[in-house]
């Protein structure tokens, strides 16, 4: 664990700087899970890994398209997920979450955008609804860019708290 909060140090740099995780550095930390599975299981291992990887991607994968998550985000709490016990994946996950949630209001409160944000995600919800259909949560591609939450750090903060023993 002390190699995944490491690379995720380096991740929540790239995040934070540049606003992007470079895959090369996602598959530094699959590589390394990876090998970690094989090291404990053998080959057992390796597949456990990759089926929690692949679970965690294919779940997440539906707040990417909607433009609720980054691709990089993605592929980097797919990556960390393996590291995790099956029945402590989705802690690490709600935790992930938790975090980003308690991140996004306090800049929410910090710009004094609250109420115009909460009206804006109850008229994406009706439109949803009306529709049935799932849509880009903000269309503009440059303010959706802009107005994310990088996840490295909330991600970062779910795999302490799981060390720590919170979960």
């Amino acid at each position: 664990m002390t190699l995944l909060c490491t690379s995720l140090g380096v991740a929540c740099f790239f995040d934070y700087r540049k606003r992007k995780i470079p895959n090369l550095w996602v598959v530094l930390i699959l590589t390394v899970g990876a090998g970690r599975g094989i090291y404990q299981n053998g080959l057992k291992g390796l597949g456990v890994y990759l089926l929690a990887a692949v679970s965690v991607l294919l779940l997440l994968y539906p707040l990417f398209r909607i433009g609720g998550l980054g691709a990089g985000d993605v592929k980097l709490m797919s990556a960390c997920a393996g590291y995790f016990a099956a029945q402590r994946i989705f802690y690490f996950l709600f935790f992930s979450m938790l975090v980003s949630a308690i991140f996004s209001l306090i800049r929410l409160c910090r710009e004094r955008d609250v109420r115009d944000r909460i009206l804006y995600f109850c008229s994406y919800c009706a439109a949803v609804a009306r529709s049935g259909k799932w849509s880009l949560y903000l269309p503009e591609s440059g303010e959706r860019r802009l107005s994310g939450i990088c996840m490295s750090g909330p991600v970062l903060c779910s795999v302490l708290l799981g060390i720590g023993g919170v979960y």
